[in-house]
């Protein structure tokens, strides 16, 4: 009987098992974009601001701030954020932005 019971819980493991999906890990993908605002930044103090508060914002995997230039770029999941929600939270931290288009960032890397 004992024998009988080990059996059958052991196609039921099996049967379990082989009913998972094959890849699990693979069923989302990682949607990493990087925008680039351009913000009233005025000194070292506002630079850390920025990136202490904006890292705590949904999605943001990176913040990274030029004070010569007056730009914030962040890196962050897509499925979570926006460019124009972090554009937002900049605002609420008492700064004018404006989100730089590709052809404005390609300028200022050319300077």
């Amino acid at each position: 009987m004992k024998a009988i019971r080990f059996i059958l819980s052991g196609i039921i493991a099996l049967t379990v098992v082989m009913a998972m999906p094959k890849n699990v890990s693979a069923q989302k993908k990682d949607e990493t974009k990087e925008v680039c605002i351009s913000a009233t930044l005025h000194c070292k103090s506002c630079q850390k601001k920025v990136e202490r508060e904006i890292a705590f914002e949904k999605g943001v995997k990176s913040v990274t701030t030029n004070l010569e230039e007056k730009t914030v770029t962040i890196k962050y999941d897509a499925s979570k954020n926006t460019d124009e929600k972090l554009a937002e939270a900049l605002k609420k931290l008492g700064y004018e932005v404006k989100i730089l288009k590709k052809e404005e960032e390609k300028k200022k890397e050319t300077k």
